[in-house]
């Protein structure tokens, strides 16, 4: 178990001017130009080069986006399932071998248990932890310990989603078995309320269940397996309604603004009648909605157009995005919506975060490596901290035990890793000409994604073997390299970076290469 808050800094030994004479030619006779803080290469009085220097934490490589707060590694193949926050703001989560972690809102690992089950988790009233699989449910205390194991006659195959219900019980949806069912929580075991049962037609691998509330009062559970959407009552279990044509892997979600519940681009009372059905202009599939507390409903169609629509079923606004995204997740304050981005061969995974007032762009933040260089897959949706500054969600590398709860920064303020200028790298080099070196430094800049930055002024300043000091400023080339050079006699020279500016981007020191410096005589 691992925590990104950890993060390891290092720091390469300098050599002072006053080198011993012999250390001098000792290395002279090994390398003919060596680089303090970055390893050389050449021959005699010709090129050297290669990565100088520190001054951040790293050297150069990708960063830890400015949004990520922290991430926890969790040794497990991935998870589909959101994470949960408990009232004290602990984080659970579950993974697919049935890890149950819980995590602090610190990002500190508080504990761990297995064969909890993987298919679904949520906290009760009192701080109960409940989890299952398709042999039991489990229940756990707040300190991790186990509380109770349901293990019912009839196995609720496949289970899909285990929810606590606003009544405070426990609730479990299964596409054939047990299918839908009720435990009651009777402190040191749980009792079977109802069932009701599901005739098995298309297996799934996890959905959400979620509540909501029907005219006459009466609190009902949503769902969809087996093709069709089903909605049950919670106090004795029976029937409401099924409605067919649910694809495959959908998850209703239940409007606060009118009690209606919605999947795909459609909306539908709590008895099941069709409220409307939007057209989209492409019918190549769309996502299962995220619904604001004003009702307004965001879906994606065709992978890369975000719509709002309208309570009443007509279109807000919509955005055609530059990316394939997935399920949209709109913050509890309805600021923003949040996306994942498809991760490629080129380009990882990422969060896209856009403007629910006008769709505007408000950031995007890549999933950072790990340092295994394998894919990054995002695996769960977000869960938002109550007020929203926060987004909780997983990610996992294939083919690994390798699965992270990551927690995000939605403050829109946050500069986009795009507009942040780094100094990731710093290759020197010294030939002798006349009686003097020349020394040459190139300077790559670069922003939080890699991408090279062009245009940029770099500020440096010499510092030459007789102490003198020289300022110089260059402007990086559209592969984001900057030039220096300057003339001295035969030393230790340095080169530091002072300044990184450019029109909409932000310095940013820390995670840089700052300094580089050459041995030559």
């Amino acid at each position: 178990m691992s925590n990104s808050n950890d993060m390891s800094f290092y720091k390469k030994l300098r050599k002072p001017l006053g080198i011993l004479v012999l250390l001098i030619l000792a290395l002279m006779l090994s390398v003919a130009n060596t680089q303090a803080g970055g390893k050389g290469s050449g021959k005699g009085g010709g090129k050297g080069g290669g990565k100088g220097g520190d001054g951040g934490d790293s050297g150069g490589g990708p960063q830890t986006e400015l949004h990520l707060k922290w991430r926890v590694l969790i040794e497990d193949s991935y998870s589909l399932v959101r994470p949960v926050l408990a009232a004290d703001g602990t984080i659970y989560v579950v993974t697919v071998n049935g890890r149950l972690v819980a995590v602090d809102p610190d990002g500190n690992f508080q504990w761990e248990a297995f064969d909890a089950g993987a298919k679904g988790i949520d906290v009760g009233p009192d701080g109960t932890i409940y989890t299952g699989d398709n042999n039991h449910i489990k229940a756990f205390y707040p300190d991790g310990r186990l509380k109770w194991t349901f293990v019912p006659e009839v196995r609720p195959y496949a289970l899909h989603d285990v929810a606590v219900g606003p009544d405070g019980n426990v609730y479990g949806v299964a596409s054939a078995g047990l299918g839908v069912f009720s435990l009651e929580d009777l402190g040191t075991y749980a009792e079977l309320r109802w069932s009701n049962f599901e005739t098995f037609g298309k297996f799934l691998g996890y959905i959400e269940a979620t509540f909501g509330t029907a005219d006459d009062g009466e609190d009902q559970i949503y769902f969809s397996v087996n093709g069709h959407s089903r909605a049950v009552r919670l106090s004795d279990g029976a029937s409401i309604f099924q409605v067919e044509g649910a694809p495959r892997g959908t998850s209703p979600q239940v409007s606060l603004f009118d009690d209606s519940w919605h999947r795909g681009g459609s909306a539908y009372t709590p008895a099941g009648d069709l409220m409307w059905a939007f057209e989209f202009p492409l019918a190549t599939g769309f996502t299962d909605p995220s619904l604001a507390p004003d009702g307004t409903h965001y879906t994606v169609n065709s992978g890369n157009t975000l719509y709002a629509i309208g309570p009443l079923g007509n279109e807000e606004q919509h955005r055609e995005l530059n990316e394939f995204v997935g399920e949209p997740d709109v913050d509890p304050t309805e600021s923003l919506v949040i996306m994942p981005t498809n991760g490629t061969a080129t380009y990882p995974p990422a969060l896209k975060a856009v403007s629910t007032a006008n769709g505007g762009d408000l950031w995007r933040m890549e999933f950072p490596d790990d340092g295994s260089g394998l894919n990054q897959f995002v695996g769960s949706r977000i869960t938002y901290s109550p007020n929203g500054d926060t987004a909780y969600i997983m990610t996992s590398m294939a083919t690994t035990n390798r699965t992270y709860l990551n927690a995000v920064d939605t403050n829109p303020s946050i500069p986009n890793a795009s507009t942040i200028l780094r100094s990731t790298d710093i290759v020197m080099s010294a030939r002798s000409r006349k009686g003097k070196m020349n020394f040459t430094a190139t300077i790559t800049i670069k922003d939080e994604n890699l991408g090279s930055i062009g245009g940029a002024t770099v500020s440096a300043t010499w510092t030459l073997p007789d102490g003198s000091l020289v300022q110089q400023t260059a402007t990086s080339s559209g592969s984001g390299q900057a030039n220096f050079s300057v003339s001295s006699a035969g030393g230790l020279s340095r080169i530091d970076i002072t300044d990184i500016s450019k029109d909409g981007y932000i310095f940013d020191p820390q995670h840089g290469i700052l300094h580089a410096s050459w041995v030559k005589y």
